[in-house]
């Protein structure tokens, strides 16, 4: 059955000989003529917008959005780009990553040539258009969370003597994206079968409209986006957290968007990223922190763990919240992948693909198993990217509430369905049982650790440490392989074989600047906008 990958692929094929051959001028905005594709020629047909606007879709969240977890003190990668961001030395000569204005010009050339599809049927094109609208509020998102000021595109540009133009407030771009998702919303359907599963819905928009208020600091209109999502009555969380994110979870109830992938046309790359070598065939390219590791509570909600009358330093991974074991593997877990049987458990200090310092072997001594494909084949992966999902929803409606009107009932509602899918105690326990009053700082700090927890792996926590404003604390300062002084009991001796590891500084970091919050405008946009686009203050 063709789907929304196959489809994506197929308009890729589709333009990409024009788009060879298409002229380009090196300005801000990367001007490409797109006549050769958008003229009589290309809008024939209801066929030619769907395609094109289906092309929109490579512009989302894909796999390699799980390298900003590397970003944040949630991962440390050996990509070098990743790891200059992690440690703060990144400069504008490697800050082009979300440095992009193909999608505008793609959107804009859509809104202007769909009209020229005969016979049209009205409500395709308003929900075509509406998708559109969509991918184009995403990309003015996340690029204005990064970079800030940034020019705004308002039409499509076909003289290039005109792409150069002068930035605008992040404000403004805000209201923008708004507008597009307001309107979207109001066009696209609630949900999709068969062949049209993975295109924008009314959930889709309302759930980046309440991020987008979220990262704002708009805490009422925050809450009011994600309770709009709630209202619609039609997600509620996975049964299983691991599961979600393996295939099984691919378009189920808590799947609010998700970039596909299919075995036959194009698998995702998550097991190379982050999956351990000698139990997965992964590289090991993107490992958990142990401070990550050391975050999560004891099983009944201590925290930190050690706290837990139950702690056993020999036996540290034991007796924590699920979610800890669901997301990260541990020294001596058992893992039992079906095309590696003959190696089950992980054991970083002698297991010669995941051996710490090795080739391809991680290095703080943890590896992930949250998002990679446990049931495919080497090398491949074809679970969905979940990138909004509503466990997310349920953490932006708890936090921005809790910062309008405090810990109220419903507040509490929310975070007692995450805490209970993952098998933890409910607020009003682990609050008791760490003698916390429930108040609005206090909860605060809770929703903040809980969304760290219940999101990780996800690449959320950098915007995360951007928007809360905390670099200085959480990514200062060293970053430690894992802490095995006492040994692992999990883990045999015989053999010659070790359990223990000292503790380790793998890397030192730097987050002692303001500057840090945003990134630089790339330097090769300055540099071609003919004065026009200035940098960042802060980074001049």
């Amino acid at each position: 059955m063709k789907n929304l990958r196959y489809k994506i692929s197929t308009i890729v094929i589709a333009i990409a000989a024009v788009l060879a051959i298409a002229g380009c001028k090196k300005g801000l905005l990367d001007q490409h003529p797109l006549n050769q594709i958008t003229d009589e020629t290309y809008w024939q047909s209801a066929t030619d917008a769907t395609m094109f606007a289906t092309r929109m879709y490579t512009y989302m969240p894909q796999d390699n959005f799980v390298y900003y977890e590397g970003m944040s003190d949630n991962g440390i990668s050996n990509d070098p780009t990743t790891r200059r961001f992690g440690n703060s030395t990144q400069d504008p000569t490697i800050s082009s990553k979300e440095w992009s204005y193909e999608p505008m010009r793609q959107a804009y050339s859509f809104f202007t040539n769909v009209d020229k599809v005969p016979d049209m049927d009205p409500g395709l094109k308003k929900r075509l258009t509406a998708e559109v609208k969509f991918v184009l509020a995403y990309r003015y998102f996340i690029m204005t969370t990064l970079y800030g000021d940034i020019p705004l595109v308002t039409n499509l540009i076909t003289d290039p003597t005109k792409a150069d133009i002068p930035k605008s407030p992040k404000a403004d771009i805000m209201k923008a994206e708004l507008q597009w998702l307001d309107e979207a919303a109001t066009d696209l359907p609630l949900s999709y079968t068969g062949a049209d599963q993975g295109r924008a819905t009314k959930g889709a928009a309302l759930a980046l409209k309440s991020r987008i208020y979220l990262y704002a600091g708009d805490y009422a209109n925050a809450a009011a986006a994600a309770k709009s999502v709630m209202d619609l009555g039609i997600y509620k969380l996975y049964p299983s957290y691991f599961d979600f994110f393996q295939k099984d979870g691919d378009y189920s109830s808590e799947d609010i968007w998700s970039f596909g992938y299919t075995l036959s046309v194009h698998q995702n790359s998550l097991r190379d990223i982050l999956g351990s070598q000698a139990l997965m065939n992964g590289r090991n390219i993107l490992d958990p922190t142990s401070e990550l590791v050391n975050d999560y509570e004891s099983k009944n909600g201590f925290y930190p763990y050690t706290k837990d009358p139950g702690y056993v330093a020999t036996d540290p991974y034991n007796n924590r919240d699920p979610r800890l074991r669901q997301t990260i593997l541990c020294p001596g877990d058992i893992y039992k992948y079906p095309y590696f049987p003959n190696i089950n458990q992980y054991d970083p200090f002698n297991n010669q693909g995941d051996r710490i310092g090795g080739d391809l072997g991680s290095r703080s001594g943890y590896s992930w198993c949250k998002n990679v494909d446990r049931y495919d084949y080497v090398r491949s992966g074809v679970n969905n990217w979940k990138a909004f999902h509503y466990a997310e929803i349920l953490l932006n409606y708890a936090e921005a509430q809790n910062e309008v009107g405090g810990p109220t009932a419903d507040v509490i509602a929310a975070l007692d369905q995450i805490r209970s899918r993952a098998g933890m105690p409910t607020i009003a326990q682990t609050f008791t049982t760490n003698a916390l009053a429930i108040n609005q700082t206090n909860m605060r700090t809770f929703i903040r650790h809980e969304r760290r927890i219940e999101l990780a792996g996800e690449g959320l926590r950098y915007f995360d440490v951007l928007r809360w404003k905390i670099g200085e604390q959480v990514m200062q300062g060293a970053i430690y392989t894992v802490d095995a002084t006492d040994g692992i009991t999990n883990i045999s001796t015989a053999n010659g074989h070790i359990n223990k590891y000292p503790k380790t500084v793998i890397e030192q970091r730097f987050f002692n600047n303001a500057k840090f919050y945003v990134w630089p405008i790339p330097q090769l946009a300055i540099d071609a906008s003919k004065g026009i686009l200035t940098q960042n203050p802060l980074w001049k």
